[in-house]
């Protein structure tokens, strides 16, 4: 089980390496579809809840009644980003919540990951979506990573047109807040 965590462990730092990679040479492409939002955030929903659970988190999920049944974008990259955003969400958080959300606000989809983790320090904050930034050095080694999220995140959401805002205070939890314009994502309802 050790082998085939390190052996998994360093395919996802392999993946990511090469993701940056693509994305700086100009050679990551988006290849839209028509993709069932709310279907795609309830599921990353049930994959993330029990992970919640097992640390006694509470765990909440809300699709807008606004969020149309369709939206024209990369289904992968997607849930490439969400998955990185819940997946720092549940480890940074070892008490309180993780909740994710989707809305339209004036035409933008609007995805919004929330937790009541650890925090970060208001002069790590300018930094953090730096390839292998990981906040101060104990968090490194505390909680692992490879410091490559969040840089793949924003690179993958401006290739989508889009914007990513994080806040956070030390102590109370990190909103991170991915909003992709309607110019880029044709919406269906």
């Amino acid at each position: 089980q050790t082998i085939y965590s390190a052996g998994n462990d360093l395919l996802h730092l392999i993946n990511d390496i090469l993701d940056i990679s693509k994305v700086e040479a100009g050679k990551l492409e988006l290849l839209p579809e028509d993709l069932p939002i709310r279907r795609t955030v309830e599921g990353l929903g049930r994959t993330f809840e029990p992970l919640a659970k097992q640390k006694d988190l509470s765990f909440s999920l809300t699709v807008e009644p606004n969020v149309p049944a369709t939206i024209h974008t990369d289904r992968q990259r997607l849930e490439q980003i969400l998955k990185n955003l819940l997946s720092n969400a549940v480890k940074f958080t070892d008490s309180g919540s993780v909740s994710i959300s989707a809305q339209v606000d004036a035409g933008a989809m609007v995805l919004t990951v929330i937790d009541t983790g650890i925090g970060i320090e208001p002069e790590i904050l300018p930094r953090l979506f730096e390839p292998f930034h990981q906040g101060h050095a104990g968090l490194s080694r505390k909680y692992g990573g490879s410091g490559l999220g969040l840089s793949i995140c924003r690179n993958l959401v401006e290739l989508h047109g889009g914007q990513i805002t994080l806040t956070s205070k030390p102590k109370a939890g990190t909103t991170v807040t991915v909003r992709l314009p309607p110019g880029r994502v044709i919406q269906h309802r």
